[in-house]
């Protein structure tokens, strides 16, 4: 490309830059109604500016003799960093930050001498995003940084009409450019993205070297799910003890693509109380191949998650004993008396680094100060169907200096069952589990619990998860949000302050799904390719109470979907079924066969696809698997109704107590009636758009900021989307 073609596109570029926004309103990361009306448009716009736009940015670059900069040489950060994070695999990019209450500052490391860049949006592309690019320029040494954001309709960034990002310092070496530079989390500007409590997707890209002066053939890129905003988590200032739970020399064969496996532990022989404070995941994972595991850089776990479970305690401890000493189960096949490992202790999923308990308290361990056994229960998804040997687990970190309170955590939500379903071809599809008054009525002291965290999980179609908090017919502020779910980064939230939770309160946990992508409908249950909807709380004191779920009862789930009767089972005997986690006894043999045939956890769905309808004539004769595959799903008149139903309709709640007996009977009951709260978070808050500057604190003249050379501009064309 000759210099004059060069010149040109940059001109172009900041044309566009500089170009009015198109009146049609158009949502971030949304293809506007008529794209090429809208593109149409933009050109008009273009060649009506063209000339003197053009003459007025050439004048200015001409008229200007050197780059305005600040010298990077001249400063050294003395923050402390309180996060950091790889944003890729190779640890080539990493990523520093600390935040105040307004402000946020970055330290991006990269193993590049050319650009970098880095990116904040709530989807996992460049379209409507906030981005920054910087490099260290390779004659003078100076760092540059320019602020821009992605085209909401077409994969390309373009220079922010206000720069509102500060550059700190930057430099390089042979092989690496690190820069630091901050910004408000608001600064009221449309083209910058708002950096609050919900995971952000961080886009980075890099330049080959010399491709700050340069257009680049290629960029390496990608993206991660974070929480900006999280507290800082720490384990205690005095030493700590771990104990490690985890398989041995487990191989997942090929053949499965999901696996539950159940391993009993004994606790470590404490002569006194201790506390666990904290846990991390241990992940070892090996592919098997040519008969032997070995280590590939590149290859991806297949554990998916995984919850260690205290075990109620039982007499027969030579039994307990032998299973401690065993291998373990798969999950359909483990003995009836583990049903009594139902109060988690810690829970991890992917994208978790695991986390430490606040400084105020810490779940009992032990014979002495807990129980004697623990069964950690490993989730598998193992989609390609790779041959893989596992010995992944958790460290449990203890101490024997104990917290003020013992802790403990509860299991909320829908119940994992076939009867919770997600129709396809839905943006927003919600669904929602209640923990009942009646509940933590019979479970929780008189003053009530103090809630410390949360874990909202869910699988892949999940966007959004809301634990709410009722008591009576009121609405309080929600306890845990995340606004941008993304199923790669399951990372326990910190509830501000705490929230205190009294007998008689409601818990709702909501899940909001995106099905589109879907042709057939989403049952529940373990599998990735299944769905789930739970919250983990992390609350003091202690009580009894282990899980709090409903789901949808039996008869008024097949009635939603238009289904009154089945060959063979009376509507009793399959709430029977469900009720006992899938006890096939009594089941006709020819379902009973088909059921047997099927691998992983079933929870129901080869009943699903077993029962045949008789009623009504309409859909007699089908499996009612066929008949929820055959709903006209395209009609939303047909798919509002059925969320409705299920989501304002009748609940069938369960409360587990720690020994796995019921803190209150099996009820059925309709959806609490409350006064929705009210958001006006939009109203408390007033910006000014442009009017946001940061503070100077390098010292470079207020020209710093601004764009910067025609090279910069040339960088854009290519940020971010080449892979």
């Amino acid at each position: 490309m000759n210099i004059q073609a060069l010149f040109i596109l940059s001109v172009s570029l900041l044309c566009d830059a500089k170009l009015p926004r198109y009146k049609q309103n158009i949502q971030p990361n949304k293809l506007p109604t008529n794209p090429t009306h809208n593109s149409q448009a933009l050109r008009l716009l273009q060649t009506e500016n063209k000339n003197e736009k053009t003459s007025r940015i050439v004048n200015e670059y001409r008229t200007r003799h050197r780059r305005e900069s600040f010298d990077s040489r001249s400063y050294e950060s003395s923050l402390i960093w309180s996060h950091s994070e790889r944003l890729d695999e190779n640890g080539d990019v990493l990523l520093r930050w600390v935040n105040t209450d307004s402000s946020i500052t970055f330290r991006l490391e990269a193993k590049t001498r050319g650009y970098v860049g880095l990116g904040f949006n709530s989807a996992r592309n460049m379209r409507g995003a906030d981005l920054v690019v910087a490099w260290v320029d390779d004659r003078h040494g100076n760092a540059q940084l320019l602020d821009c954001h992605g085209l909401t309709f077409e994969d390309r960034a373009v220079a922010d009409e206000v720069q509102n990002y500060e550059l700190i310092s930057g430099y390089q070496n042979d092989t690496h450019t690190t820069l630091e530079f901050r910004r408000q989390l608001d600064t009221c500007d449309k083209q910058d993205f708002v950096i609050g409590e919900d995971t952000t997707q961080i886009l980075w890209a890099l330049g080959p070297e010399g491709s700050d002066g340069d257009l680049p053939r290629h960029v390496h890129s990608g993206t991660r799910p974070l929480r900006l905003l999280q507290p800082l988590s720490k384990p205690d200032t005095v030493p700590l003890k771990h104990w490690d739970v985890r398989i041995a020399n487990l191989t997942i064969p090929h053949v499965m693509a999901t696996l539950f496996w159940c391993k009993v532990f004994k606790a470590p022989d404490l002569s006194q109380k201790h506390h666990i404070v904290g846990y991390q995941p241990l992940i070892d994972s090996r592919p098997i191949r040519n008969g032997k595991p070995v280590i590939e850089k590149d290859s991806l776990s297949p554990v998916h998650h995984m919850v260690l479970y205290e075990c109620a305690e039982d007499h027969d401890k030579r039994l307990w004993s032998e299973w401690a000493e065993g291998e373990g189960f798969f999950g359909p096949s483990r003995p009836g008396e583990l049903a009594t490992c139902v109060t988690p202790i810690a829970a991890w999923a992917m994208g978790s680094k695991g986390e430490f308990l606040p400084e105020n308290v810490g779940i009992p361990l032990g014979e002495r100060g807990g129980v004697s056994y623990y069964m950690l229960e490993v989730h598998y998804d193992n989609q390609a169907l790779h041959e893989v040997l596992d010995n992944s687990g958790i460290r449990i970190h203890y101490t024997p200096v104990l917290r003020t309170h013992d802790a403990a955590l509860l299991g909320a939500g829908i119940g994992v069952s076939v009867l919770h379903v997600i129709p396809p071809k839905q943006r927003a599809y919600r669904t929602v589990g209640i923990c009942s008054p009646e509940c933590t009525n019979s479970t929780m002291p008189e003053e009530g619990i103090n809630i410390v965290s949360v874990l909202l999980h869910a699988h892949g179609t999940a966007r959004k998860i809301t634990l709410k908090h009722i008591r009576g017919n009121e609405e309080l502020p929600k306890i845990s949000e995340e606004n941008v779910y993304d199923a790669r980064y399951q990372q326990s939230r910190i509830v501000p302050g705490g929230r205190r939770f009294f007998k008689r309160d409601t818990l709702i946990t909501e899940c909001t799904y995106d099905s589109s992508a879907r042709d057939k409908p989403i049952l529940g249950g373990y599998s990735a390719m299944q769905e789930m909807c739970l919250s983990f709380i992390l609350y003091y004191p202690r009580t009894e109470l282990a899980g709090c779920y409903s789901m949808t009862p039996v008869v008024e789930f097949f009635e939603t979907f238009g289904v009154k009767e089945f060959y063979g089972l009376s509507m009793m005997q399959v709430e029977k079924i469900f009720l006992s986690s899938g006890n096939l006894e009594g089941l006709p043999q020819e379902i009973e066969g088909d059921i047997s045939a099927l691998q992983g956890d079933d929870q129901g769905v080869g009943l699903m696809k077993g029962l045949v309808i008789k009623e009504p004539p309409e859909f007699r004769n089908k499996t009612f698997m066929a008949h929820l595959n055959e709903m006209p799903w395209s009609e939303p008149l047909l798919t509002e109704q059925i969320e409705k139903t299920l989501y304002r309709g009748w609940h069938m709640t369960f409360c587990k107590k720690r020994d796995d007996s019921w803190g209150a009977p099996i009820q059925i009951q309709n959806y609490p009636n409350y006064t929705r709260l009210s958001s006006n978070d939009a109203s408390e808050k007033s910006c000014h758009y442009k009017s946001v500057r940061l503070p100077s604190v390098t010292g470079a003249t207020g020209d710093a900021s601004r764009i910067n050379s025609i090279s910069a501009i040339l960088i854009l064309t290519s940020l971010f989307i080449a892979r």
